[in-house]
């Protein structure tokens, strides 16, 4: 999980660094990429998974493992130095 220091709330979203993984043994070193999330993709998540709080801050804590994970598995599409901005569309919602 990431300490509260690592994120960058702004009045329209988030801003989090994740440290990409490899299976298997790789060793290849990347830079952290920079992922953004906004406050309506928050909403939106938050409404399909039930989240108890309202603020993007509240709702990005009770979601972090997937949003982080999501950014970390398309942290592996994005060229180098090119932030990653989190839809709605990129995390796997049941009954959409």
């Amino acid at each position: 999980m990431m300490n509260f220091s690592d994120l960058d709330i702004t009045t329209q979203g988030i801003n989090f660094s994740v440290q990409p993984t490899y299976r298997f043994g790789s060793k290849r070193n990347l830079s952290s990429p920079h992922c953004y999330v906004s406050n309506e993709t928050l909403g939106e998540l938050g409404t399909r998974r039930n989240c108890k709080g309202n603020l993007p801050e509240e709702i990005f804590r009770q979601l972090e493992r997937e949003i982080t994970g999501t950014a970390e598995r398309l942290s592996h599409a994005v060229g180098a130095g090119k932030p990653l901005v989190l839809r709605y569309g990129n995390f796997i919602v049941m009954d959409d």
